[in-house]
């Protein structure tokens, strides 16, 4: 195989080769939906709702909810995503935080919150 690598001066979203690209025990699934992730800003209002429309709306596989739930579970058990919910104003809330690196991801909940309750980390 030959590959031809662009060098973007931006809009381009950096994974670890190690944990992440050439991670063969992470689904391609699960891979596709971590880079997904992490091409959106933080606070972006991302939710499994919002990027099964997105893939179906422009017309790609589509994706459903259920896929999305499972690929984040994959990434869960993989240490590249934590999420907590909580309860405010009558409605549940779900924070996630998404790294390319479990030692980031670690790195991202002692900076959001000391002591929390995030699920997966």
């Amino acid at each position: 195989m030959r590959t031809h690598r662009s060098k973007p001066k931006t809009g381009w979203t950096p994974v670890s080769n190690r944990d992440v690209a050439q991670n063969y025990a992470l689904s391609l699934k699960a891979k596709g939906l971590l880079l997904t992730l992490l091409s959106h800003p933080d606070g972006g209002g991302m939710t499994i709702e919002r990027l099964a429309y997105l893939h179906k709306a422009a017309g790609g596989k589509g994706e459903g909810e259920h896929a999305i739930r499972e690929g984040l579970k994959e990434l869960r058990a993989a240490g590249l995503v934590a999420q907590t919910k909580e309860r405010k104003d009558g409605r549940w809330r779900t924070t996630t935080a998404v790294s390319d690196t479990p030692d980031g991801l670690s790195l991202l909940l002692k900076a959001l919150a000391p002591g929390s309750d995030f699920q997966g980390a």
